[in-house]
């Protein structure tokens, strides 16, 4: 039964709706109140708080007090299928109920001479015939009392399509009971299934088991396939933050046995409502959402359904794109539900189908493409050596916000152990965010391939998504935190602390690395800076930038940064160059523990934009070769031809839609060299666009003596179909 529906319809003294959402589950809703031995007591979590939900006297007091009680008479066609039940008991007549309401032919054999079976053992005639009587009043069905079955095969051949044997406790089972599928055989075309006291069932499982049956004769009249129905198991449900529950003392039923008005509204307001809360108070997607592991999972079904059609509906697409693969929902989930990695997986099954929007994860694979390529990347093994036994792994973002740190970090690490190298690239995290498993492998065996180059070195991580990532895809690998190896070498300390108190924001990649954290804290002590503890310590999920979901679900980005950045009024001290980054793009004042090492005051961080941060890649691999290893950088990008005046606004913008200054070069190289452009003489500006990969971009400039500056830019998917003629001119489109 829907425990929650009914006890919300008592709480408003709806006895008449409670008393169907009663009726549709059990069937015989007077029977089921008057005999119910409450199973449900002993699972009810105030059992051991104050005393359970009494949920009988709930349903006694629905039954007695409901007026309207009668079934609804359905003008239903009547369906193919003849179904035969043995046995007139409770097990039986559910059945026959559940059948005959389905409006398939239903006959049931009786060996007695009356309804009921040990019904009349149990409850007074005028109660349980009276309902039984009533739930029947529409149905069509056969009775044959006086009647005993003794040869199955001769109603084989009478031709029913199946046969319910609830001939009770001791009774004839027909060669059916214990088998190795179930209570069930197949006789010729007939499915026969037993069921109710014959088996071993009490009086309200037995019940129960006729409703089952129904359902296992209705599929098989449906696909003549026997699924016999296997006991379900017991909740295992519980509440995220029991301890909150408070003591309610039960109510008492002063009416004759049953509830008052108020006193079912107050035993009914008694129930906490049980399902499970965890996933929703720690899962920012639920939350943002306001959507269940079941309705995402259903989304996200109907998403990810292979389908050649163009109407086919992908409800869930921002939604699998947006989640930021924090892997709090199934550290939290009692049942192990793990909604990240099924969003993961449905990232996968997108990219397979050619069904994944291109401009969703575009950009990040390209930076990732980036910091692998001559501009950026830097695979060396120390001076002098051939082999070496540590190497540094600093990450892409580390040297692109702060290149630095990065210089600095890895001339001490060479101070302590000579023979450390350097591995500076991407990770190749962004092609598992992106779903793209080819890529994603080629990027795990060029790491793989370099690491036995350099001879197996143990990595010395700065960033803890890479040394999650790594560690879970590269395991042959050995791979350790900078910040352990900071603690245990004993860096050198060039700031000390402001005087101000920081809270300590440790990164989802890092949650339950208690050495890791631990490390860091042993740090910033050194450093003489005073620090808190987050409420909830490190359950609190990602800071926003996990799973790379901003261009699919920006407002579910920003969401999730806002209510990380609200956690506590204090300044943050991370160890995850990215957190820093957007919580100070949240105007959250925030330090990496590196700025914490080397004396920067937040105040004086200054983020770099888009552009800027792919400069400072190629700024690190020049200064890392010459300082060094003594070489000059023999191969540098192109700069823009074009002068650009970008404000400030726009390079918000720009970073928002992420929107680099070589697109807007590429942008209006297009406009000018194609004639593509369109011209607004009230605003004198020039308007063009060019289709970069999985996006059009647009910008929007005017002329500024030899430069060009930008008024306004945008991007959006979409293929943009050439003309051949433009402003009644033909034109070539390609340059």
């Amino acid at each position: 039964m829907d425990v929650l529906d009914f006890q919300f319809k008592m709480s408003k003294n709806r006895y008449n709706a409670a008393f169907r959402t009663f009726r549709n589950a059990v069937g015989f809703p007077d029977i089921a109140a008057a005999l119910c031995p409450e199973y449900c007591a002993e699972s009810c979590l105030r059992r051991d708080i104050d005393q359970s939900v009494q949920l009988n006297l709930l349903e006694k007091t629905c039954v007695a007090r409901a007026v309207r009680k009668d079934p609804t008479d359905y003008n239903v066609p009547s369906k193919t299928g003849r179904a035969a039940v043995i046995g007139a008991g409770i097990s039986g007549l559910a059945c026959a109920l559940r059948l005959a309401s389905k409006k398939y032919d239903v006959t049931i054999y009786e060996k007695t001479g009356r309804l009921g079976g040990k019904l009349w053992d149990l409850l007074p005639e005028d109660l349980f015939l009276v309902d039984i009587r009533r739930q029947f009043r529409f149905e069509k069905y056969e009775l044959h009392l006086d009647t005993e079955i003794t040869d199955i095969e001769e109603l084989v051949r009478n031709g029913f399509d199946a046969v319910y044997i609830a001939t009770g406790e001791g009774g004839m089972d027909f060669g059916t009971a214990d088998n190795d599928e179930g209570n069930c055989s197949l006789c010729g075309n007939t499915a026969i299934f037993a069921g109710g006291s014959l088996t071993g069932r009490d009086i309200i499982r037995a019940m129960a088991d006729g409703l089952d049956m129904a359902w296992a004769i209705e599929v098989f009249l449906k696909t003549r396939k026997i699924e016999y129905p296997h006991e379900s198991r017991p909740s295992n449900i519980v509440v995220a933050d029991q301890d909150a529950i408070s003591v309610s003392d039960p109510a008492e039923a002063s009416d004759d046995g049953i509830f008052t008005d108020e006193e079912a509204a107050r035993e009914a307001a008694r129930c906490i409502r049980c399902s499970c809360d965890a996933c929703k108070k720690y899962c920012d997607l639920m939350t943002f959402y306001n959507k269940g592991p079941i309705r995402i999972r259903d989304d996200t079904v109907s998403t990810v359904a292979s389908s050649i059609s163009l109407v086919h509906k992908t409800p869930a697409r921002r939604l699998v794109n947006a989640c930021t693969q924090c892997g709090l929902c199934a550290e939290v989930c009692v049942s192990d539900i793990d909604i990240g990695g099924m969003m993961k997986e449905a990232r996968r099954m997108l990219h397979r189908q050619d069904k994944m929007p291109g401009g969703y994860h575009q950009f990040w694979l390209e930076d990732m493409d980036f910091s692998n390529g001559s501009y950026a990347a830097v695979v060396r093994t120390p001076p002098g050596r051939e082999k070496c036994g540590y190497a540094f792994f600093p990450g892409c973002q580390l040297g692109a916000a702060d290149p630095g740190h990065v210089i600095k970090i890895y001339q001490w690490l060479l101070s302590e152990r000579p023979d450390t190298g350097l591995m500076l690239r991407c990770c190749g995290i962004p092609a598992d965010w992106a779903g793209n498993e080819k890529m994603h492998n080629e990027e795990l065996d060029n790491i793989r391939s370099d690491w036995e180059k350099m001879g197996e070195p143990v990595l010395i991580a700065a960033c803890p998504s890479c040394m999650k990532h790594l560690t879970e895809y590269l395991p042959e690998i050995r791979i350790v935190s900078l910040y352990e190896m900071m603690e245990l070498w004993d860096i050198p300390l060039y700031g000390s602390g402001d005087g101000r108190t920081y809270s300590i924001f440790d990164p989802c990649s890092a949650r339950n690395n208690e050495t890791l954290q631990h490390a860091v804290r042993s740090i910033v002590r050194k450093a003489g800076t005073d620090f808190e503890e987050l409420p909830g310590g490190d359950r609190h999920g990602c800071c926003g930038y996990g799973g790379q979901g901003s261009l699919a679900e920006p407002a579910f980005a920003g969401h999730v940064a806002q209510s990380r950045s609200s956690l506590s009024a204090n300044p943050y001290i991370t160890y995850c160059i990215n957190c820093r980054d957007v919580f100070i793009s949240e105007e959250k004042p925030a330090v990496h523990i590196l700025d914490l090492v080397y004396g920067k005051d937040h105040d004086s961080i200054k983020l770099p934009d888009l552009s800027q941060r792919r400069r400072n890649r190629t700024a690190l691999k020049e200064a890392l070769l010459k300082e060094i290893w003594n070489e000059e950088m023999s191969v540098k990008p192109d700069k823009c031809r074009y002068e650009l005046r970008i404000n400030t606004d726009i390079r918000r913008k720009m970073n928002r839609l992420k929107i680099l200054e070589e697109d807007l070069c590429k942008v209006i190289e297009y406009g000018e060299k194609a004639g593509r452009r369109t011209f607004d003489p009230e605003r004198g500006t020039y308007k063009s666009y060019r289709e970069l990969g999985s996006i059009t971009c647009w910008a929007e400039y005017r002329m500024a003596g030899q430069a060009y500056e930008i008024v306004n830019v945008y991007s959006h998917r979409m293929k943009i179909v050439l003309e051949a003629v433009w402003n009644g001119k033909k034109t070539d489109a390609d340059l």
